[in-house]
């Protein structure tokens, strides 16, 4: 069996690749000088999970497929504001460096209706461990470290908002110990009318 190691996410490319690129490269230059061993996500690859599905059965793609654009049918296009800097699992043993995302009912909403068409199709998704924070990942640690001071002075800066248009089915695979990202399929949000569910809210 052929399987490949899928995930929905959110484009981010556009605008942070020019937003933040001024804040990616300080945080370079300290992340050089305290000789950390760290690897960048590059700005092509910004992205932000919606629902991460796993080790999957290429015969199961075309129902993925179709998952989402039933999904994207019923959602317009939104904004998500980019604000704040963390790090998975704390400041001070990190190993994950994350810009934080408005966490928008419309987008949990999203998700909710996503993850219930891909159930009612059969498709097996990995289970999430967390509660579901939406974030984007900038840089991962090989070994765990305190990134608090390099990462303080960006605490709640604001770097702008993301235009949500689209949702895209990634596979996800190892270069060397880092992963890399290549888009396999994007569903364009509704554009024309009101949503569907929006319409059934306002009764």
């Amino acid at each position: 069996m052929t399987t490949r190691r899928l995930f929905f996410a959110l484009n981010a490319t556009d605008p942070l690749a020019e937003s933040f690129l001024p804040t990616l490269k300080k945080l370079k230059i300290n992340a050089d000088k305290k000789e950390m061993n760290m690897k960048w996500v590059p700005p092509t690859n910004f992205h932000i999970t919606v629902t991460f599905i796993g080790d999957t059965d290429v015969n199961e793609i075309p129902k993925i497929q179709e998952a989402l654009e039933d999904t994207c049918k019923v959602f317009n296009p939104f904004d998500l504001k980019i604000e704040d800097m963390g790090a998975f699992s704390s400041e001070h043993e990190a190993r994950v460096i994350w810009l934080g995302v408005q966490n928008k009912r419309y987008l949990n909403e999203l998700k909710q209706e996503l993850d219930r068409n891909l159930a009612e199709r059969g498709v097996t998704m990995a289970m999430e461990l967390r509660e579901f924070v939406p974030h984007l990942t900038i840089g991962r640690l090989r070994n765990p470290k305190s990134v608090k001071d390099m990462i303080s002075p960006f605490k709640r800066k604001s770097f702008g908002k993301l235009h949500v248009n689209e949702v895209v089915l990634y596979e996800s695979h190892l270069h060397g110990n880092f992963p890399v990202y290549t888009p396999i399929f994007r569903c364009q949000l509704a554009e024309e009318t009101e949503s569907l569910l929006e319409l059934s809210a306002s009764f």
